[in-house]
């Protein structure tokens, strides 16, 4: 691909200005009419005409002599005259100092040196933008030449956006030396502060294929968050095994945790309802309710079997309470029979929750109107107090007319 497209200056829809896309000019100068002349020759592409233009413009002086030495070098350069565009920045260069547009003509240079096959230096420039150009085209036409000079980047005092679009361009790469490379980084044994990093794009761009390796770093590491990263990466990456496989074998409960709420964010209802089932740790067992509630109506039916199954109260209730949450107005049946099959009056509670968080005013007025216990009644009638429904004001206009 072409680090130079279509000048943006002369692109309809409005684009971000980069060395690949230069700021935008307006399609027409109110104090000439030399300037538009030369936009319309470039948007043509009738480059002869817009060079001898924006040469004559440039020779006139003004504020807008510094952008057209660059349109003409532009128009020069597609025209096949390298060697005068070259000469042409030159000149900006020398005239403007400080001018944005020797940035635009850095850019040019880079793009006519990788046409050419000459050497591309990442180095050799100072400015950051010119950096990712040059290693982009580098990549693109000696990646055996490129290695060496991502490592610098990496090594070096770069910015942290240079580095994070050079490990960007090692992760695109198919060759075995970026493979290698940045393996190093996401295992810690190169560049460890950008371990992280690597982890995370690694996996972003080579999908399930990064799970492999991520598991091995993961099975190496002490560090916990080079493991929750990985964790991460592993829902981006849809490894669902991997995460089960983290939330079983993990001794961290904090990390076992973090992986059942990956798994949750997988809606993966049906690994959830296992690693309930397989495990003794009520915490984790708490966790695994809350990724089922994240999980939406498809978690609403494992809630409504644990619901009916577990022993522990308090688990219990919370199966009850969060069915409202995952299962909205489809829970309602499951809630209103946990409400009268329990004698547990904190279930009642929970199931009178999970009703009124599912917005069920139709079966809470119901069960009011068929509870005989004070408390209870009075703690379905405070929920229906709040609910903006036509049903539960209704009841409330009963209750007040007695």
């Amino acid at each position: 691909m072409s680090i130079l497209t279509a000048p943006a200056a002369f692109c309809v829809q409005p684009v971000v200005a980069t060395a690949a896309n230069p700021p935008v000019t307006p399609a027409v100068d109110q104090r000439g009419n030399d300037y538009a002349d030369g936009t319309r020759a470039i948007n043509d592409g009738r480059w002869s005409d817009a060079e001898a233009t924006f040469t004559k413009i440039a020779g006139q002086g003004g504020d807008r002599a510094d952008a057209a030495l660059y349109w003409a070098a532009y128009a020069q350069n597609k025209e096949g005259q390298q060697a005068k565009a070259l000469e042409t920045c030159a000149n900006l260069g020398h005239k403007f100092p400080q001018s944005r547009w020797i940035a635009e003509c850095d850019a040019l240079r880079i793009e006519m040196q990788r046409r050419s096959g000459q050497p591309v230096s990442p180095q050799a420039t100072g400015d950051d933008e010119l950096k990712l150009l040059a290693l982009n085209a580098l990549m693109q036409q000696d990646q055996a030449r490129a290695m060496p000079a991502i490592q610098q980047i990496l090594n070096g005092n770069g910015s942290e956006k240079l580095k994070e679009r050079a490990l960007f361009v090692l992760a695109n790469s198919n060759s075995p030396e970026a493979e290698k490379l940045i393996g190093d980084i996401a295992r810690g044994q190169s560049n460890p502060a950008l371990q992280v990093r690597a982890i995370r794009m690694y996996a972003a761009i080579k999908g399930k294929q990064s799970a492999a390796m991520l598991g091995d770093v993961y099975q190496h590491t002490a560090n916990e968050a080079v493991k929750r990263a990985i964790l991460q990466s592993y829902l981006i990456s849809g490894s669902q095994d991997r995460l089960l496989e983290a939330a079983r074998a993990e001794q961290n409960p904090a990390l076992s945790k973090a992986a059942v709420q990956e798994l949750g964010a997988m809606a993966a209802v049906s690994a959830l309802t296992q690693l309930y089932h397989d495990t003794k740790d009520n915490q984790i067992k708490s966790s695994i309710l809350s990724s089922l509630t994240a999980s939406g109506p498809r978690g609403m039916d494992a809630l409504s079997e644990i619901a009916k199954t577990e022993q522990d109260l308090e688990l219990r209730r919370k199966a009850i309470r969060n069915m409202g949450i995952a299962g909205g107005a489809s829970a309602a049946p499951q809630l209103v029979k946990a409400y009268q099959s329990s004698s547990d009056p904190e279930s009642k509670r929970s199931a009178i929750e999970g009703l009124f968080l599912s917005r069920d005013a139709h079966d809470l007025v119901a069960l009011a109107r068929a509870e005989k216990n004070p408390e209870m009644k009075q703690m379905i009638v405070s929920r229906l107090s709040v609910m903006h429904d036509k049903e539960a004001s209704d009841y409330m206009m009963e209750i007040l007319n007695k």
